[in-house]
């Protein structure tokens, strides 16, 4: 059996609330209730929907870049090692930053939401709630980052599975908190992966299966010659590639429509007086209005790791890691003229695919994007404020293989974040 089987045999046998459950055995539970000084069996309870609402939220929210990160910070730390001091609430700097980044990126000011019913239901204080939470965030982050960084596992098949296994924990998470952060969706939705089928395969009979691999391939044989015949006439599709021919990570349909947008444009004043058409409310101005902001001169290098803006109008045609569509380099022209503004400013690029084709080629391509918009962004000026460039794949992709391809242009993009 190869490792690729094997992998996907233990995702589909994997019961992630179980196992995170499991983890606080009766041993963990009477440790964090005496921190918490609340009775076993009520702090059971209370954990038990604590681990079932941040499963839930986690749905909700989706994939992001910044929960990748965490789970990759939680993994690295080897947190789970460490499990019986967290739940004597004995926690070092490195896993609270970890537990906080990770509460603070799925309930953010919603914290009161989330814990107020689990008190209510539970029986235990507000107070004994919120510490509780507080010990069992790296916990379940660390779960999640070992399953990444140890088990190869993406951020894209953890959702899927939790997903699959909703209906394990979905009784536990009180109402309050499904209709504060609208889980109710997460109820409806669909979520699938690839199944691993495990049983035992009969004996097939011998049969003449050669002869009609043969005439399959005849059949084929026939097919281009007529197709090659019929066409010889029309001027062949190109992809113009800057040095190397890229793979394909989509295909055309007759659903593509170039990304647009209705809103209208509008001029803003840069501070060098400058000025830039941006639509109302969009990246470009998000983006100014952070670095004018105290939250970027005060934010430390992990606060930075939160905050990606997403390059809405840059985007690929299918196949392409460097011809963009139209309107493209309009975004591009203003991110250049923004950040021109603010030297000091450095930034990471992030590349992504749509979820057509394989995940070293989409990986791959995705690398390539982000190298593309790295190298228009030097050729306007900005060579030395760009850090670091990453492909992430299709991992953080939102539309289904199956989709149109003007869906999927959506997830054929790039991302910057700042850096310190």
């Amino acid at each position: 059996m190869n490792n690729k089987l094997k992998f996907y045999i233990k995702l589909a046998m994997e019961q992630i609330y179980d196992s995170l459950k499991a983890l606080l055995n009766q041993d963990m539970i009477a440790k964090a209730a005496k921190v918490v000084e609340e009775n076993d069996s009520n702090v059971s309870t209370a954990s038990n929907s604590i681990i079932a609402g941040l499963l839930g939220v986690m749905l909700k929210n989706g994939v992001t870049p910044q929960l990748r990160e965490i789970f990759e910070e939680a993994g690295n730390q080897n947190i789970l090692a460490d499990v019986k001091n967290i739940c004597n609430e004995k926690i070092t700097k490195d896993q609270q930053r970890v537990g906080d980044n990770f509460l603070q990126h799925l309930l953010g000011d919603k914290a009161a939401n989330f814990t107020n019913p689990i008190a209510e239901k539970a029986g235990i204080t507000k107070v004994a709630t919120n510490r509780l939470v507080a010990i069992l965030a790296p916990v379940v982050a660390g779960y999640f980052g070992n399953k990444m960084t140890k088990e190869n596992w993406s951020l894209h098949q953890i959702l899927n599975r939790i997903g699959e296994q909703k209906s394990s924990f979905m009784g536990n998470i009180p109402n309050g908190i499904i209709d504060s952060f609208g889980l109710s969706s997460v109820l409806n939705k669909d979520y699938t992966t690839r199944k691993v089928d495990n049983t035992p395969e009969e004996p097939r009979k011998k049969s003449n299966w050669w002869m009609w691999l043969l005439l399959l391939l005849l059949l084929l044989l026939f097919f281009f010659l007529w197709r090659s015949c019929r066409d010889h006439d029309k001027e062949p599709r190109e992809y113009y590639e800057s040095e190397t021919v890229t793979v394909v990570d989509t295909v055309p349909d007759n659903n593509y429509v170039e990304n647009t947008d209705n809103r209208d444009l509008k001029e803003i004043t840069l501070p060098d007086g400058t000025k830039i058409n941006v639509y109302d409310g969009g990246v470009e101005e998000k983006m100014l209005d952070y670095l004018k902001s105290d939250d970027y001169k005060n934010a430390s290098a992990d606060d930075l790791k939160k905050k990606w803006f997403d390059l809405d109008d840059v985007r690929f045609e299918f196949g392409s890691t460097s011809n963009l569509l139209s309107g493209s380099q309009r975004q591009l022209d203003n991110i250049i003229a923004i950040l021109k503004n603010y030297p000091d400013s450095k930034i990471k690029l992030g590349g992504y695919a749509d979820k057509v084709g394989s995940d070293e080629v989409n990986m791959k391509i995705s690398a390539d994007r982000a190298k593309t918009v790295e190298s228009l962004l030097e050729n306007g000026g900005l060579k030395n404020q760009i850090v670091k460039t990453e492909g992430y794949g299709d991992e953080y992709a939102e539309h289904n293989a199956s989709e149109s391809n003007s869906a999927r242009s959506e997830d054929r993009s790039v991302a910057l974040r700042f850096v310190k």
